[in-house]
């Protein structure tokens, strides 16, 4: 049956000795206007693994721009088939393509919502093939809004190399709020690796923002190719005009049956994992992603150093995410800005093989950028209590509190307006010890007579939660300005960090397209200059000792190298 369906819709190129699906130059085209209600074609496209598949195509009818409630015509099909027949087509089937009589006629690019995903629209070829890999440069396009049910298949972002826990967390964030992105998880590529392949029409394909051990891509499908120039979705990925985003095969682990297609209720979609780079996708069109095999796109080195403490073991997560400054960062947020912070909560969670409620740990963040000679740095330590009961349980607040900080340094980058700057490399380096590392203030001794910004000699007395009891010895200073006289000096700890509960939504935000805040609409002007955006980073490190407060101000005393102290106490003293 398959090869009969090839030899129908391909017996061009059969007869030229050229693979079915196969295409050294670009397929002929059949124009919109030859087609007819009734026509019987042929689409293609990967159900599993990389083998392109034929299924049966009937053209139902052919809408006009205004009647598809989008920005150009659309063709009104039906689907059906032994490869279809029991799932339908959702997410990752857009840009199928679809030949009549021998000739490309379009591709799959739209549900509109029927039960079973049978009948679909499809672009026409002349709307795909009207976006030439080159885009122009200038104001990025707007998203358009689209009327009634009409949905693109290929909106989810597919991310692959992340835990069960990440990944259950990162989709419920997306369910959350109905306004942003959808994400899907994949598993990562298979056991037996695949060889690259050049696209051919038919063959999946991923439009990324990452590869390597955290791939992170839209997949859907090549609708045409002609040379090295590569058509693909039959829509948008974010319709943003001009990009520098990774193109990319994909493996199909297997289509994913949901009949009851919806906006609330998801559809069938395509688990699948994007794979080897093959060049970049320089154009994101309002009717096809568009761009050139072989040209690889500037990216980001990203480098997650993980160390289990008290095993002694390490891990390294390493991935390559696109660098779109000099396009002008089209969406406002850069790739890194998503796939850095949640790099590093992969890594942070991966090591320890668990998510244990109580844990302590230090995370170091390193950005380096082309325009800076030192490198903008944060560091800070993080301590969880969580009991099995809390809602929160089975997450890394580590992991979670340095992503969170990394995300914040990172818009800092989004937001600076003077210039582009141009990351060269993010890194991060944590350590991880399991357990309570929590002990409370009990007491703090100081000589009787102490002199206004010296520094004396302090003994703190703590409890170690469910362990000793400690005796602490530094030197601390006094506050300057204290006035003659006794003074209650009060000594205020640091607790365990809660969780950030939101800190996935917030990821995801960062590559929600439209406005998805409740602002005023004003934006964030930013830091003005270099030394004010290095200053404004550095913020965010925090101090999480015991600190000193007389007298209206508030120094800092004590931190523990080992334990998150909590609780407070004071002593009364005499100033001279």
């Amino acid at each position: 049956m398959r090869a009969r369906h090839l030899a129908a819709a391909l017996g061009a190129a059969i007869l030229a000795g050229i693979a079915p699906g196969t295409a050294l130059a670009g397929d002929p085209i059949m124009p919109l206007s030859q087609l007819r209600p009734g026509m019987q074609c042929t689409g293609y496209s990967v159900i599993r693994g990389t083998e392109i598949s034929s299924f049966d195509v009937e053209i139902v009818d052919v809408l006009s721009g205004d009647a598809s409630g989008d920005d150009g015509p659309r063709i009104l099909v039906r689907v059906s088939g032994p490869a279809i027949d029991r799932t339908g087509v959702g997410p990752g089937f857009s840009g199928s393509p679809i030949y009549c009589d021998g000739k490309n006629a379009g591709a799959i690019s739209e549900a509109i919502g029927e039960y079973g995903g049978k009948t679909v629209l499809a672009t026409p070829i002349e709307e795909i093939l009207s976006n030439p890999p080159d885009a122009p440069r200038g104001k990025p396009i707007a998203r358009s809004s689209r009327v009634g049910r009409v949905l693109p298949l290929a909106e989810p972002l597919t991310v692959s190399g992340v835990s069960g826990g990440i990944a259950a967390r990162l989709a419920r964030a997306g369910a959350r709020h109905p306004g942003r992105r959808q994400v899907l998880v994949a598993p990562t590529l298979p056991l037996n690796p695949f060889p690259a392949a050049p696209p051919r029409p038919g063959s999946a394909m991923g439009v990324g923002y990452s590869s390597g051990d955290l791939a992170v891509g839209a997949v859907g499908t090549v609708a045409y190719v002609d040379g090295d120039r590569v058509w693909g979705f039959g829509h948008p990925f974010e319709n943003s005009g001009l990009r520098s985003l990774l193109l990319q095969d994909a493996y199909v682990y297997t289509v994913i049956s949901n009949p009851n297609a919806g906006d609330d209720t998801g559809s069938t979609y395509k688990l699948a994992a994007v794979g080897h780079d093959l060049g970049t996708i320089s154009n994101d069109a309002s009717a096809a992603v568009v761009g050139r095999t072989g040209a690889p796109t500037p990216t980001i080195p990203v480098r997650i150093y993980s160390e289990d403490a008290d095993t002694g073991k390490r891990d390294t997560l390493a991935a390559s995410v696109v660098d779109e400054t000099d396009v002008g960062t089209p969406t406002g947020s850069s790739a890194l800005s998503f796939v850095g912070p949640l790099a590093l909560a992969q890594g942070a969670s991966e090591v320890l093989r668990s998510a244990p409620g109580k844990l302590i740990g230090s995370v170091c963040i390193r950005i380096s950028v082309r325009e800076r000679k030192q490198p903008f740095r944060v560091c800070n330590r993080y301590a969880s209590a969580l009991s099995p009961a809390d809602p929160e349980a089975g997450a890394n607040i580590v992991a979670a509190g340095g992503a969170s900080d990394a995300l914040s340094a990172l818009t800092e980058l989004d937001d600076y307006k003077p210039r582009g700057l141009h990351v060269t490399e993010f890194t991060a380096g944590i350590t991880l010890h399991r357990g309570l590392h929590q002990a409370f203030l009990r007491s703090v001794d100081l000589p009787r007579t102490v002199r206004a910004g010296r520094r004396v000699r302090a003994r703190f007395h703590l409890q170690v939660v469910r362990g000793p009891r400690l005796t602490r010895t530094a030197r601390i200073r006094i506050p300057r300005g204290l006035s003659r006289g006794r003074h209650r000096l009060r000594f205020v700890g640091h607790d365990v960090d809660d969780p950030d509960s939101d800190l996935f939504g917030a990821l995801i935000d960062t590559i929600t397209i439209g406005d998805g805040g409740s602002g005023d609409g004003a934006g964030s002007e930013g830091a003005r200059t270099l030394g004010q955006l290095a200053r404004r980073i550095k913020r965010i490190q925090r101090y999480d000792g015991v600190r000193l407060r007389a007298g209206g101000r508030a120094t800092r005393a004590y931190r523990d190298p080992l334990l998150r102290i909590s609780g407070r106490t004071s002593k009364v003293v005499r100033v001279r």
